[in-house]
């Protein structure tokens, strides 16, 4: 009840709002120069129920927030009047977003962490409770004849700094470089708070026939100052405890390439379009259980295409992956801090003595040097180090220091050979008012290939920056349901925890829409319903809540139907009244692994279960309860 009065609230403060709406777009020019200026305002509102987990019996199951963003875009370009054309573009963005009685919604700074002695004790993080402003978008396009004072005889032209980028349909490389906290379980437009810095080259090969773009962005460097390079990461990995720092060059980017081919246009037979494509990503410093324990060399080859005629329309996406990840070998005994007796005692994560307790760290004494310098190979798991004498932290007397059964990882290589492909179509039906359309997807998937320390592959789909909700048919709810994988089995396995996977992997999808938008009407509109299917894959294990614990057998593939409608109603020229709703009904997969724990607490909490009592309608954690979103809002543009 308390939802729907602040709906009705909302529209009725919208809808007296309108009168006082003055802006309007701006423009002047000054011989060749041409300053533009517009924008964006969007109050919102978003509730979901059983948007992450899908089940009732968890507290905490609804969220509602309401939410506001505001864009400011300045254009600028040059040469109109003197060179017949502009020869050089900048534009920038400024964005402010924030979510509404929730003042640090707005900015929160990236993870630092926190040593107290000689324990990290995880990342630190702080929000800027303001309402401040950050770049969204801000580049300088110019041509090169110019620029270079070169007679081209086609047009080449380059693009520095932030801005958006995409191959085929972003699946393979989107532009999601910095996406809003908001994604809870639910679509939301203008999620991408910021673009990733780079350049493009764009040029014409064949005029109006066949051009070309290649493309490079920055999308973590960390060699910008002697502290990064110098910062002490890598005493972990095998033969570093004497070379501990980072070291330069440690840079993430991405370089990219495509053409653009209209291969046909006419009236009779209509337009196709082909963008072949490739990209190469380079990530020296990726996370498996530490930060820098692995690199990455990730390769993506792949072909969009697009037809549109007068009556019909289809497009697809195909991709695949090549390149690998390194893991290095690794020495996963650290200092921790344990509660002994109400003391905050150091110990050593993965060292234990003969009662099986893990051995107090006193540095410089005879123990801890044993153990910094013992034998770094998985054959040394679980094996005596030395018996020594004497005091060691707490422990008195003679001390057997053993390995756990996991302390080292060795050096494995996962091989990338994953794939995706997307298809949809669709046919004006009603003159160009109705609109009926098809898709199908598919990403491949497999396990989590961290679970074993050996060479290997990994057949699941990579995607990079990708947010990707659909052309035709569009979903409001994609990936963002929790996908957990099988529970690990090894104890080298990062997490005894299921990995969850989201977005385009291991995902088969089918599913319908239609759009209906008249042009003949005062005040525009457009209804769009959707509903799609989705499966699993590669399929996962099912789950024992009863027992508490994963089974052998294959749980379902199929993970639910999706409904939704996408609406919006022009109430002014530039102003939107919109309307985005979804429910999703899990589907057979979903009630094989109820219960399912993805965390410590979530395990806590299964534990607490009445075995004795139990009830399958009373199962915490993961559900497979009937799922629902909404977003209402207002968007005008000036």
């Amino acid at each position: 009840m308390k939802h729907r009065v602040a709906t009705a609230l909302f529209l009725v403060i919208a809808l007296f709002s309108i009168p006082t709406l003055s802006w309007a777009k701006f423009q002047t020019k000054n011989n060749d120069v041409l300053l533009t200026f517009d924008g964006m305002f969007r109050p919102e509102m978003f509730s979901g129920v059983n948007t992450s987990l899908l089940n009732k019996n968890n507290i905490g199951n609804m969220i509602w927030f309401m939410r506001h963003t505001i864009d400011f875009n300045v254009g600028l370009a040059y040469g109109q009047e003197t060179f017949g054309k502009s020869i050089l573009d900048t534009k920038f963005t400024l964005r402010n977003k924030g979510v509404w009685g929730n003042p640090e919604s707005i900015t929160k700074t990236t993870g630092a962490p926190v040593k107290d002695v000689d324990v990290v004790e995880g990342l630190h993080k702080h929000a800027i409770p303001r309402h401040i402003f950050w770049m969204r978008e801000a580049w300088l396009n110019f041509d090169l004849k110019y620029f270079l004072g070169l007679s081209f005889l086609s047009e080449h032209n380059f693009k520095l700094g932030i801005f958006p980028f995409e191959l085929g349909r972003g699946i393979s490389l989107g532009d999601a470089y910095a996406v809003g906290p908001e994604l809870l379980g639910f679509y939301a437009d203008s999620a991408i708070d910021q673009y990733a810095p780079g350049g493009v080259l764009h040029g014409d090969i064949l005029e109006n026939k066949l051009s070309y773009d290649l493309y490079a962005a920055i999308l973590q460097n960390r060699s910008t100052s002697l502290s990064e390079t110098g910062l002490a990461i890598l005493g972990q990995e095998y033969d570093r405890r004497e070379t501990p720092q980072r070291g330069s060059g440690k840079i993430n980017f991405v370089i990219a390439s495509r053409l653009n081919w209209d291969v046909f246009k006419s009236d009779a037979y209509g337009k196709l379009h082909v963008e072949p494509y490739a990209l190469y990503n380079k990530d020296p410093e990726q996370r498996v259980e530490f930060l820098g324990d692995a690199s990455s060399q990730l390769g993506t080859v792949g072909m969009a295409v697009e037809y549109t005629q007068d009556r019909f329309e289809f497009g697809l996406d195909y991709a695949f992956n090549l390149g690998q990840q390194r893991v290095k070998g690794w020495d996963r005994n650290s200092v921790i801090k344990e509660n002994r007796d109400g003391r905050a005692v150091f110990v050593n994560s993965h060292v234990l003595d003969q009662d099986g307790n893990k051995l107090p760290f006193v540095r410089g004494n005879e123990a801890q040097r044993r153990i910094d310098c013992s034998l770094q190979n998985e054959s040394q798991n679980g094996k005596v180090i030395k018996t020594v004498d004497g005091d060691v932290g707490f422990v008195t007397g003679p001390v057997t220091l053993t390995n756990a059964d996991n302390r080292f990882r060795n050096p494995y290589t996962n091989k990338y050979e994953g794939w995706m492909f997307v298809i949809d179509g669709g046919v004006w039906a009603y003159k160009r008012d109705l609109f009926l359309a098809a898709s199908a997807w598919i990403a491949s998937g497999d396990s989590n290939p961290n679970l074993e320390t050996k060479d290997g592959q990994y057949s699941g789909f990579i995607p990079l920056q990708e947010v990707y909700s659909g052309t035709r048919v569009r979903t409001a709810f994609f990936g963002k349901f929790n996908r957990p994988l099988s529970t690990p089995t090894t104890n080298q396995a990062p997490s005894r925890f299921a990995d969850v996977v989201d977005g385009f992997t291991n995902l088969v999808s089918c599913g319908f829409g239609l759009k209906y938008e008249p042009k003949d009407t005062p005040m525009p509109y457009k209804i769009a319903p959707n509903a799609l299917a989705y499966w699993q894959e590669k399929s996962t294990k099912k789950f024992d809540a009863l027992q508490g614990k994963e089974l052998d057998k294959p749980a379902s593939t199929f993970l639910g139907v999706e409904l939704n409608i996408f609406a919006h109603w022009m109430v002014l020229k530039d102003l939107k009244l919109f309307f985005v709703g979804a429910v999703f009904f899990p589907g057979a997969h979903y009630r094989d692994i109820r219960g399912k724990p993805l965390d410590s607490a979530q395990k806590r909490r299964l534990d607490r279960l009445d075995r004795t009592g139990f009830s399958e309608d009373r199962i915490p954690n993961i559900g497979a309860d009937t799922a629902y979103t909404f977003n209402l809002g207002l968007e005008y543009r000036f």
